[in-house]
């Protein structure tokens, strides 16, 4: 009888819904659709205006010789597409052990490389080139009872 009743177990728990993980495909999080724009990135704790020319860098993480740059806002929208239309998503979620994740994909957008900076540590002269690859990368950011997955950064490389 009791082998009965562990196999009536057994097949209980394997009928009963598996937890729902945790992680989802990064593009899907709000948090990070919403922190892909350039404007409101910095808010979210990310440093995407570091790499985007003309764009205003984050207090901390200014613009700095040999920094990598997209040439302007349209460069820029054009590598977020690019990842958008992308097949197989990254995936963003506690389980994977990391608070950050990062993809590099074969993008070419017209990019810069900072040659001179000012005082505030903005880019004021550059040498253009074109990408031959755009990494990605995601974080969680935000404060310890709130966090949330943002797209930290994002670069051109040649």
């Amino acid at each position: 009888m009791p082998t009965l009743k562990m196999a009536g177990l057994l097949i209980a728990g394997l009928l009963l819904p598996a937890a729902p993980a945790r992680s989802a495909p990064c593009l899907e999080i709000q948090s990070v659709r919403l922190s892909a724009d350039p404007e409101r990135n910095m808010a979210e704790g990310g440093r995407l205006a570091r790499h985007i020319l003309g764009a205003v860098p984050p207090p901390k993480a200014g613009q700095s010789v040999g920094t990598p740059m997209f040439a302007d806002r349209g460069a820029w929208d054009a590598a977020w597409q690019a990842l958008t239309s992308h097949p197989g998503q990254p995936l963003c979620g506690d389980e994977l052990g990391s608070t950050q994740y990062g993809k590099t994909l074969s993008v070419r957008v017209p990019s810069m490389r900072c040659e001179e900076t000012d005082g505030a540590g903005r880019c004021v002269r550059a040498q253009p080139f074109t990408s031959e690859t755009v990494t990605y990368v995601f974080e969680v950011s935000g404060p310890p009872e709130a966090p949330a997955w943002i797209l930290g950064t994002a670069y051109p490389k040649p």
